[in-house]
């Protein structure tokens, strides 16, 4: 594996076209080869505008979601234990441990991702995963880097990013309400992704959605889109390459196309009742419509085709990011994305951010499918829609 061929001058150059949205693909390479801890930090500090101790606190979890979701995890990781108490680890049972966040644990009345896996009878899983955490947070305390050592399970599932793009409004703080944004031009990571969307796409793409919603990400999206890249990429090569955890694998999640709506779903559906409620609870449409209307952008097609094109860029990083890894000798079937972009239609959503259970239901049957190793069209790659349609 390469090292880090930077001096700090260079390094520190790197993160200031970066910070940008200058830096070449090249570079970028370069410095991912580079970055640390500390180095990622200052690039937070630097996207947010905020210095550490404010970027935490931007980050930290609700108190009362944070309660609701211990409740959750207690009960699962108990079920959990009941399984190794039993002999679990013998045979072609599976350990694994899922850090992530409202996705793998959605706290209230629904069954989420991570319910599903749970369920299979030679799936034993372990959660960390909180509603409402952000990739930030789950690097900054490294909780799953202790359970790994404990636990060394076969798969490691991980679930985030969502919370850091719109979580506490931030969506208002990466978007240009101009519609003339012109970004997208400058970054060159971002246009490799899509010269391989255009040629071979994994999901097919709605071209005119798309390039409306890319005149309205900022410099400060494309700043955000790579910093996943490298946060993704120093947490996998860690676990990957650090010698420890032989042979495991890891699991990445990509979200479907959220639908910004402030709808409260009042109209009566006996078989989604919980729906008007869980919106009325959490505050349907404080992540994603009113930021953007606070921003002047008020016209919902242009809304949807904004969060549309975030969700697109997100997943095509995610699918990049670990087929770096799947290059290297040793780890070509180390790393696997299931991509949910599209299973769940414009009426397929509790709120704003999350689906409906059913279609919970089919990311988690999708997860199931990678973990017992059916094989997907796409390699590395499992689509929720042609796995589970």
């Amino acid at each position: 594996m390469e090292g880090c061929l930077l001096s700090p001058e260079q390094k520190a150059g790197h993160i200031k076209l970066f910070l940008e949205n200058r830096i070449t693909a090249e570079q970028l390479a370069e410095l991912r080869h580079c970055v640390n801890e500390k180095d990622l930090a200052v690039i937070i500090q630097r996207i947010y505008d905020l210095n550490e101790k404010q970027v935490l606190d931007v980050a930290a979890l609700d108190s009362v979601m944070a309660f609701a979701d211990t409740i959750k995890n207690t009960r699962r990781n108990a079920v959990f234990t009941n399984k190794i108490n039993h002999n679990f680890r013998n045979g072609n049972n599976k350990i694994i441990l899922a850090e992530g966040d409202s996705w793998f644990n959605y706290p209230i009345i629904l069954s989420d991702v991570v319910d599903w896996i749970a369920m299979e009878k030679n799936m034993a899983v372990y959660s960390l995963a909180n509603a409402g955490d952000w990739l930030l947070n789950m690097l900054h305390q490294r909780k799953y880097v202790e359970d790994l050592s404990v636990l060394h399970p076969e798969f490691f599932l991980m679930s985030a990013g969502g919370n850091d793009l719109v979580g506490k409004s931030r969506i208002g703080a990466i978007v240009d309400p101009s519609g003339h944004s012109g970004e997208f031009d400058h970054n060159e990571f971002a246009k490799q992704l899509m010269v391989k969307v255009r040629t071979n796409p994994v999901v097919p793409l709605d071209e005119p959605k798309f390039e409306d919603g890319l005149k309205y990400l900022s410099k400060d999206f494309y700043a955000l889109l790579m910093f996943f890249h490298l946060q993704y990429y120093f947490l996998m090569n860690g676990i990957l390459n650090g010698g420890k955890f032989p042979g495991i694998k890891i699991i990445t999640q990509g979200y479907d196309f959220a639908i910004p709506q402030h709808n409260g779903g009042w109209r009566f559906n006996p078989l989604h009742w919980f729906k008007p409620f869980i919106r009325m609870f959490l505050g349907n449409g404080t992540w994603l419509k009113t930021p953007l209307q606070m921003r002047g952008i008020l016209d919902p097609a242009t809304q949807e085709n904004i969060v549309y094109a975030m969700i697109y860029l997100f997943n095509e990083m995610m699918i990049k990011t670990g087929s770096l890894f799947c290059e290297m000798k040793g780890l070509e079937k180390s790393v696997f994305h299931v991509d949910s972009r599209g299973s769940a239609g414009r009426n397929g959503w509790t709120d704003e951010l999350h689906l409906l259970p059913e279609h919970f239901k089919n990311t988690g049957m999708t997860f199931i499918d990678c973990i017992n190793g059916v094989p997907s069209k796409n390699g590395q790659v499992y689509v929720v829609n042609q796995m589970h349609p």
